[in-house]
């Protein structure tokens, strides 16, 4: 149907309250009902963009739903908020801000998931979505080979043995054969299978790997950490970091690593980030605030900007919208229910401060290994630091030698509900403390290196570190390096994961000022 929004309360009503209907109905209704449940939805999604979107302002007042509306009734979804997301125009490019170059049918950043469809939204999942279900990712290599491209910290496969670089040779028993229907074969077991059985290779000797799937396994981001002497006396630290996940299951780690990087005096440090997606930004602030030099202490770190209807309160569809904490349980304050409206979106209500309680205090200088795989809180963590240190970026690349750019996701989310969907729209900018945050065309790598999934994380060899370590010794990497700018044999991911939402905001500061955390 075609919709009109409006800003008048009366005239919002009636929608607002037959969205509320959709939202809390229990029983199966009849197909009658279902079709006129559909197309409330459908405006349902358009309206919620309308307020909340980040990009509002150039959303038009009228939006036709009925192509998104079959002839049985059933609404496709992924398609209308694919559309709703193409208006809005990034004047730096000419394109829509949310162009996909990698998917161009799907929005860049915003994200919509039914109840059949595979998202990081699970409280009680959401570590073990990491990597999958094992804790493991592989890549193909040309046309002969499957390689670990990484194995997470904590799993069973990493206390097995199990490292990045390693050769598969058969999965379950089944030979590997580098084609689509193996991947498929592949993406079952790793996705589906409570078991599962790698036969691999290090290159000297080969063994079998048994693994058992368990919901209790426990992974830690940290893909691995060393300590370097790129030059006599002058100790650089290295880290490479898979996401920013619950704090309150990531940060021990990390924060004994960098205490450890501090008690050996480091100078300079070295962050991988190059298959990092993003996260939470609780998580991002955390390790930024170990990583800033002591003098940025109370200096600003990062600020959310939304559109101009949410920062005035007046995004009134957020009043169905309750706030709930990992539990799926509501928040209350003095009896009242507390929903989305009672957030405070100003600018000055989400400031955030870096706040320097341990971890390095005298850092001179930060090298991030990117990708273009490189995205959201990874990104921010990288610009929020700039202003406070000398931060360089080296690029990996998988294919053909270019230079490399990362994902570009400046924006963040959280997630809406209406119906049976959820709504991850681009909601927020985050800028650093210069105002700088607009890289939706991603960051540019000053030195672009193949990126060689033979060598483990921190193995010296592996071109990524090399190019970083030449750049702390003052070598210049390119002339350090001419025999890695070429890769020997091009390689592509092999897809075992679940969709992924990006920068995702679980601390709210509510208009009251208390603070609420939904993680």
């Amino acid at each position: 149907m075609m919709i009109t929004f409006c800003n008048s309360r009366k005239k919002l009503w009636v929608p607002v309250l037959l969205l509320y209907i959709i939202a809390c109905r229990k029983d199966s209704p009849a197909p009658a009902v279902t079709d006129r449940n559909n197309a409330l939805l459908a405006d349902s999604i358009f309206l919620y963009a309308k307020q909340v979107y980040l990009w509002n302002d150039q959303l038009p007042e009228q939006f036709n739903t009925a192509p998104y509306l079959a002839a049985d009734g059933s609404l496709n979804y992924k398609a209308e908020l694919s559309a709703i997301s193409s208006i809005a125009i990034n004047p730096a490019t000419g394109r829509p801000y949310e162009f996909n170059r990698l998917r161009p049918s799907l929005p860049k950043y915003s994200a919509v998931f039914g109840q059949a469809d595979k998202v990081e939204t699970d409280a009680g999942s959401r570590m073990l979505n990491i990597s999958g279900r094992f804790g493991i990712s592989l890549v193909a290599m040309g046309e002969q080979e499957l390689r670990i491209k990484y194995i997470v910290k904590g799993s069973d496969a990493a206390l097995a043995g199990m490292r990045r670089g390693m050769r598969i040779l058969a999965v379950n028993g089944r030979p590997v054969e580098i084609s689509p229907a193996y991947y498929r074969y592949v993406e079952k077991i790793f996705n589906e299978e409570n078991r599962l059985t790698l036969s691999c290779s290090d290159g000297a000797t080969s063994r079998d790997f048994s693994l058992l799937y368990s919901r209790t396994n426990y992974f830690e981001p940290v893909l691995g950490d060393a300590l370097f002497e790129p030059l006599p006396g002058h100790k650089t630290g290295y880290l490479a970091y898979l996401k920013f996940i619950d704090v309150t299951h990531a940060y021990r780690d990390l924060d004994e690593i960098l205490t450890g990087f501090s008690r050996q005096g480091i100078a300079d440090i070295i962050i991988d980030l190059r298959y990092n997606g993003g996260g939470n930004l609780a998580e991002l602030d955390k390790f930024a605030n170990l990583l800033v030099p002591q003098p940025a202490h109370g200096k600003v770190m990062r600020k959310e900007r939304y559109n101009a209807l949410m920062q005035s309160g007046r995004a009134s569809l957020l009043q169905l919208q309750p706030v709930l904490d990992n539990n799926g349980l509501p928040f209350y304050q003095n009896g009242k229910l507390v929903t989305y409206a009672d957030i405070d979106y100003t600018e000055t209500g989400n400031t955030v401060y870096f706040n320097k309680v341990s971890g390095p205090g005298t850092l001179k200088k930060a090298i991030f290994i990117v990708s273009e795989e490189t995205a959201s809180a990874a990104e921010l963590l990288i610009s929020c630091l700039s202003p406070y240190l000398e931060t360089h970026i080296i690029g990996v690349y998988a294919g053909n030698a270019g230079t490399v750019r990362t994902y570009g996701k400046p924006v963040g989310f959280f997630p809406l509900k209406t119906g049976s969907l959820t709504v991850y729209y681009a909601l927020f900018s985050n800028v650093n403390a210069q105002g700088a945050g607009d890289y939706y065309e991603g960051m540019t790598a000053t030195v672009s290196v193949y990126d060689d999934p033979r060598y483990n994380f921190g193995e010296r060899g592996e071109p990524g570190l090399e190019a970083a370590l030449a750049q702390i010794a003052g070598k210049g990497a390119r002339r350090a390096l001419p025999e890695l700018l070429q890769p020997p044999v091009q390689w592509q991911d092999v897809n075992i994961h679940p969709e992924k939402t990006g920068m995702i905001k679980s601390v709210f500061r509510l208009k009251s000022g208390a603070q609420v955390t939904t993680e």
